[in-house]
């Protein structure tokens, strides 16, 4: 069964899905970036693509989307097939109890087309608006996550490490429309954290674009993470795993396809240039040195960080990454900075019409 209709991919299957910011756009106001995005959403629900995801930010111009299950709800009642995930819903900042809920009434609203991206938060200063240093933002993820999920799969929440009154049980009169609970996502850059992931059962999307470590370090943590899934669905512990599902294990690249190279180089640039200048923003801010430089776009082409190009380009490149990084999942941006609706409209159809299938045919090998 496809992640589509309900379940993940075999080994060796190969999905796609959409990433998204919905960062700030100049001189368009937020009303009409999340118009762009619901058309763009529209258009890939027609398509092979599997699953939308959406980056939750606070603060910055990286993220129009600070409630994430907001727009997913939008989402749900515009689309009627790909799957829609929060990713991450940063479980630190949330009361349990509230978010439970919360995703348990997205998973109705969608019919059951709901996905749950869950992590610590990757920014410092985010968790500081929020009155949290990184460590009491790690130590909260730790408590909070098998509450929510035990509540989940239960109907009933029962909130950690509270006593009295506020230990009594809580019922859920909106319970989750899958069972035992929506298919679960963690992203993360840190190869430390691939051999828990892959014992606990998540769908991984490893490193961010530009960000991304080179594809033989991919392949290496694709072979780590699908042998601890095995070994630890065999021995019954992977507590966060669907019955008979293999999880997903992917890259996000940003991606601009358009009739011709240059097109679409010349397109990509200075678009590029604003959506990481909302990515760099609260860095900057802080005075950190990290993403403090500016980018060089032609070795971030070169190494296969972005995706632009024609379609025939774009194909070659996401062949070599699925097949010399194996993975058997790839998540494209196709809307980023001052790029235009109408250019990343078209990109997502020459993706969907022209490079996937000439994907599909160069690739056959398994993975995992």
């Amino acid at each position: 069964m496809s992640a589509a209709q309900g379940g993940a991919p075999a080994t060796g299957d190969l999905e796609f899905g959409l990433f998204d910011w919905i960062d700030v756009a100049p001189g368009v106001p937020a009303a009409e970036v999340y118009d762009g995005r619901l058309r763009l959403l529209g258009e890939a629900d027609e398509g092979e693509f599997a699953v939308y995801h959406l980056a939750e930010h606070h603060g910055t111009p990286l993220g129009l989307a600070p409630s994430p299950g907001v727009f997913v709800a939008a989402a749900a009642r515009e689309t009627t097939r790909i799957r829609l995930a929060p990713t991450t819903f940063i479980l630190p900042l949330y009361d349990p109890l509230r978010l439970t809920q919360e995703i348990a009434m997205l998973d109705q609203l969608s019919h059951g087309r709901l996905e749950i991206g869950v992590g610590k938060g990757s920014s410092p200063q985010e968790a500081a608006m929020y009155g949290l240093t990184p460590p009491e933002t790690a130590e909260r993820f730790e408590q909070l996550m098998p509450a929510i999920l035990e509540a989940l799969e239960t109907g009933v929440f029962r909130r950690p490490g509270a006593d009295g009154i506020a230990a009594e049980p809580v019922p859920l009169h909106v319970p989750a429309y899958q069972r035992p609970h929506p298919p679960l996502w963690y992203p993360s850059s840190n190869p430390a954290s691939i051999p828990r992931l892959g014992e606990q059962g998540y769908n991984v999307l490893f490193g961010f674009g530009f960000v991304s470590p080179p594809l033989d370090v991919v392949r290496e943590q694709s072979k780590i993470f699908f042998e601890r899934f095995r070994a630890s669905t065999e021995q019954g512990t992977a507590r966060f795993a669907l019955p008979g599902v293999t999880p997903r294990f992917g890259l996000m690249r940003h991606v601009l396809v358009a009739a011709t190279d240059e097109e679409a180089q010349a397109l990509a640039w200075p678009a590029f240039a604003d959506h990481y200048d909302s990515f760099a923003h609260l860095w900057r801010k802080a005075g950190a040195e990290r993403f403090s430089g500016s980018l060089d776009f032609d070795e971030l082409l070169a190494e296969g960080k972005v995706y632009v190009g024609s379609p025939r380009t774009v194909a070659d490149l996401v062949t070599e990454a699925v097949t010399a990084g194996e993975v058997n999942y790839l998540a494209g941006s196709f809307a980023w900075g001052s790029l235009s609706n109408d250019a990343s409209l078209r990109s997502l159809q020459l993706f969907r019409d022209e490079v996937i299938p000439a994907v599909r045919r160069g690739t056959s090998a398994p993975v995992g």
